[in-house]
């Protein structure tokens, strides 16, 4: 995370980086103490020292910034509102593609068959789909407040769960604001459901699956925002603080989250809070991962399976989540004998406790039948076991989630790279 006004160049003329955490200084992006840092008297933008002060204040803006960064709340709020209103232009934008997409899409369905037609007609068709299109996009409404534009912040609507038809449209603005209202109300409570409403934060009141995308990294910005004035020990703002990480995530921005998580990581071994110290370590490894780093990932997530089979025994679904975690890590890799090694013990474990088709036992199965085709010392009678263990992962995610199901859809592919080599292996036609 990038503090506001920062020079982006060390003391010696050495560039630094790009993007930094808020636990950096601004001017040469050292690490800041956990409470001595130096810091400006007005705004508490903090530093490695008064040398680096001195410097932003003179050379880097902040002499011109600092009452504006003061009047906003501080760095961190400033920096949190700026990306927050970004992100909820970019979700908008992709949801309003999205749907002038899907409404082009059924009006070329209800046209038919236009071969009849030469060039200039068709396109005069596609022409008036795409005003209809437009139409109906000016016409969608936000669930909570009824409008189309947010009558303050002018957004439009966005869309990114499971809803279907012209349910689950809303405002990002809607969306934070109604979470925040039902988090607050469970504080001055002191609910016993506040898992139920802090989930406001993350998924839809309507059908009850995970926002997904821009609009998870909208709200992950808009929630971080609400709480980013907290002290660190208060539970909220550390939920925040996962929440604004796995935004990240969701918005294909796995660089910017791995900073949160480590900030997060720093937090828990400050405390020492072993729950949140595995779990900062998991969200991590999830981040290299994606950055392309599986050689730091699969380190990582050795540890913890190790760690959390000692705790809770191998049939313990946590247990066989890391597991399915590490042979990702380990196929990754191309540590294809490993990675079976893993899932041949663990395979049968999730079979008897969770049962075939659960989505976990799914994932262990369709990884396990990945390992055993591109592991090149893999014999004749492991390939023929793993197309029929594909055969059988694929009918029970039909049975259990149907064709749609993007499990199904993960089995389908295991089935067919099975397929694929045993054909060129000459066991199957």
């Amino acid at each position: 995370l990038e503090l506001p006004g920062a020079t982006r160049r060390r003391r010696g003329g050495c560039p630094v980086p790009e993007k930094m955490i808020l636990t950096h200084c601004p001017v040469c992006a050292a690490q800041l103490p956990s409470t001595s840092a130096k810091q400006c008297s007005r705004c508490k933008t903090r530093y490695c020292g008064r040398a680096c002060q001195e410097h932003h204040w003179k050379e880097g803006g902040h002499d011109k910034l600092c009452k504006m960064i003061k009047k906003k709340g501080g760095a961190e709020q400033l920096y949190a509102d700026k990306q927050y209103k970004a992100s909820i232009k970019l979700a908008v934008e992709k949801c309003a593609k999205d749907a002038r997409s899907q409404a082009l899409l059924n009006a070329a369905k209800q046209l038919g068959d236009l071969s009849f037609c030469d060039m200039e007609e068709r396109k005069r068709f596609l022409e008036l789909s795409a005003e209809d299109a437009e139409i109906e996009e000016d016409e969608v409404t936000c669930y909570i407040c009824l409008d189309s534009i947010h009558s303050e912040t002018k957004e439009g609507v966005v869309r990114g769960c499971g809803c279907k038809g012209s349910q689950g449209h809303a405002h990002v603005t809607c969306l934070a604001k109604q979470a925040q209202l039902s988090v607050e109300e469970g504080e001055t409570m002191n609910a016993d459901d506040m898992s139920a409403r802090w989930s406001k934060w993350t998924r839809c009141g309507i059908c009850e699956q995970n926002y997904r995308s821009l609009v998870s990294c909208a709200l992950g910005w808009a929630c971080w925002r609400t709480y980013v004035q907290r002290p660190m020990e208060a539970p909220a703002k550390r939920a925040a603080l996962t929440t604004l990480g796995s935004g990240l995530m969701d918005g294909d921005r796995a660089g910017e989250a791995l900073t949160v998580f480590q900030a997060q990581l720093k937090h828990a071994y400050k405390e020492q809070d072993e729950e949140s110290i595995t779990a900062a370590k998991g969200n991590c490894a999830m981040c290299l991962s994606n950055l392309g780093r599986d050689a730091e990932a699969v380190v990582i997530n050795r540890e913890l399976y190790a760690q959390i089979r000692k705790a809770s025994g191998l049939e313990d679904i946590d247990t066989l989540v890391a597991a399915l975690t590490l042979a990702k890590s380990l196929r990754a890799l191309s540590s294809f004998s490993e990675a079976r090694a893993l899932l041949r013990e663990v395979v049968p474990v999730a079979m008897t406790s969770l049962g075939g088709d659960h989505g976990v036992t799914l994932e262990l199965n369709s990884n396990f039948v990945r390992a055993m085709c591109m592991d090149l010392n893999a014999t004749a009678d492991q390939l023929k076991a793993a197309v029929d263990l594909a055969h059988s992962t694929h009918e029970a995610a039909l049975r259990r989630y149907g064709d749609g199901h993007e499990l199904t859809h993960l089995c389908r592919a295991s089935l067919a790279d099975a397929r694929v080599v045993a054909q060129n292996a000459g066991l199957e036609r």
